[in-house]
């Protein structure tokens, strides 16, 4: 029987607890406001990128703030990673998608 990459689940120890955020955009369907995409690196997967969804008004740190600090840390309510795979002709794309309900802001140490 082949498997699926829907089939596939990341580990939780793979996942961080806290991420780091490089860039915000906003996240748009069919010209409709959904939210924020928070582009963050995960140190543990070779720094491989990932962008969270997470459904918002606001976002927790402006891109503004982000350019200016050079990056933020926040950590994700109900974080969801998935893998994700398209065939196109002999081409095989795949990456990971990941959604939050919330996103918090950690404060800088001083």
């Amino acid at each position: 029987m082949p498997i699926k990459i829907n089939d596939l689940v990341l580990p939780k120890e793979k996942l961080e607890k806290e991420y780091q955020v490089v860039q915000v955009t906003q996240w748009m369907k069919d010209g409709e406001k959904l939210g924020w995409n928070y582009e963050c690196i995960l140190p543990k997967l070779r720094f491989e990128k990932i962008k969270v969804k997470v459904p918002s008004e606001f976002p927790v740190i402006s891109q503004e703030e982000l350019a200016k600090d050079g990056l933020a840390t926040v950590t994700f309510e109900d974080l969801e990673v998935r893998p994700w795979g398209r065939v196109n002709g002999s081409f095989i794309n795949y990456g990971l998608s990941a959604s939050a309900t919330s996103a918090t802001l950690v404060p800088k140490k001083t």
